[in-house]
């Protein structure tokens, strides 16, 4: 039986990408302030501490988004 919390850890962050903020998914619980990592679709990206204009206006990666609506199948 699986208890909830044992599936697989991700959050979103919107990065730059450009001259505009993308909101990519990476594995980890949050993000812990380091400056770079990769994305759940395999981009290497810069990390800042995203507005919350960020938020708002970032669209979701829909490859990241696909990637991880994948392994709930």
């Amino acid at each position: 039986m699986t208890e909830l919390g044992d599936g697989p850890r991700h959050y979103w962050l919107p990065t730059p990408d450009g001259d505009r903020f993308v909101r990519h998914a990476f594995r980890g619980r949050r993000w812990e302030s380091q400056s770079c990592d990769t994305t759940v679709c395999g981009k290497r990206v810069a990390m800042a501490k995203p507005s919350e204009m960020d938020w708002c206006t970032a669209p979701t990666c829909r490859d990241c988004n696909g990637i991880l609506r994948d392994e709930q199948e």
